[in-house]
């Protein structure tokens, strides 16, 4: 059995939002970090995605009755200096600045769908042209 398909690319953010959409759990959170860096000798264009999804049970009383991660992804990409600054555009003002590491970093956060909705509202061109590159 051949477990490494090579046709096998997960759509990262189609997942993410598949999962989301289809959970009845009203506690789900989700931790979107992209990270741009152009200082690399062999990848001078490099972008590094974590995904973390996970759902909670809370009782106000008591804190936390049960947590679960249901996601926990991370993807590494080299670019081309074009992708690199299609995406560093897209980004745009949301991302922090590290000069003495020469990277941008960029942490999305929702706590619940209504947050989540609103990830995919106002990045979900960031994150189309994210998972075409594995196309």
């Amino acid at each position: 059995m051949n477990y490494m398909n090579s046709q096998a690319n997960i759509k990262q953010f189609q997942l993410l939002r598949y999962i989301n959409e289809n959970s009845c759990d009203d506690h789900v959170v989700s931790r979107i970090s992209i990270v741009l860096r152009r200082d690399k000798i062999e990848a001078p264009y490099y972008m590094v995605t974590k995904i973390a999804l996970s759902t909670c049970l809370d009782n106000p009383d008591s804190g936390v009755i049960h947590a679960m991660d249901v996601l926990n992804h991370h993807r590494r990409h080299n670019l081309t200096e074009e992708k690199y600054n299609e995406i560093e555009s897209l980004i745009g003002e949301s991302a922090e600045v590290d000069e003495n590491e020469k990277q941008l970093k960029m942490t999305l956060i929702s706590r619940n769908d209504a947050e989540f909705r609103d990830l995919f509202k106002n990045y979900g061109e960031l994150f189309e042209k994210i998972d075409e590159l594995t196309d």
